[in-house]
């Protein structure tokens, strides 16, 4: 592999869902490492008053059409409005902070959000943490203590603070090297690896 992609994403942003399912493979193609970095938009966007959205059944009626669009361009599976919002104690982030740092967060997160957007179980939500940790041959019950340990908090913190500072405000972000953002999520094409669109 030659150099690497830092991915910024979040277990409750329904446009990460696409960039999730499709990262891995263009990365590899393309020869470039993935390094998962889940944070807390959530937390960034009460602190930049950007949470209007989610109370405008405009847009989120907008946001749902062009994931569906997004998806199917890239033939990902899509089976219609999912449940939303998600993760709302932040138990399926603080999860996936510890497998980022066990370097298993691509299949926690990859099957996370296909429960979320199939199977239509929201991340954090009743036992959908521990049924994915049970999918993936990890004993649930020593992760998620972890998850809610000072251990979980403070990745949780450290995370989100890096990506406070390198200017981060939405999900999913790319950035190669020390900080050098390569997109960020938009309607209009998104961020680019040797051609093809990460999102």
């Amino acid at each position: 592999m030659s150099g690497h992609l830092d991915f910024y994403f979040f277990y409750g942003s329904i446009h990460s869902y696409l960039s999730v399912m499709r990262i891995g493979a263009l990365a590899s193609a393309a020869g470039v490492a993935v390094r998962w970095q889940p944070f807390n938009l959530r937390e960034i966007l009460i602190e930049q008053n950007n949470t209007a959205f989610t109370k405008n059944d405009v847009k989120m009626n907008y946001f749902w059409h062009d994931v569906e669009r997004r998806a199917r361009r890239h033939n990902i599976p899509f089976a219609g409005r999912a449940p939303y919002p998600a993760d709302p104690d932040l138990l399926a982030l603080r999860v996936g902070l510890i497998a980022a740092q066990e370097k298993w967060c691509d299949d926690y997160s990859r099957a996370t959000f296909h429960d979320w957007f199939i199977a239509r179980r929201a991340p954090g939500v009743g036992d959908h943490v521990e049924s994915v940790l049970a999918s993936l041959d990890r004993s649930p019950a020593p992760v998620i203590a972890r998850a809610k340990s000072a251990e979980g908090e403070r990745l949780l913190k450290a995370a989100t603070d890096a990506t406070r500072k390198l200017g981060i405000f939405g999900a999913p972000t790319f950035a190669i090297g020390h900080g050098n953002l390569l997109g960020r999520r938009s309607t209009g094409g998104g961020a680019r690896l040797r051609g093809r669109t990460l999102n």
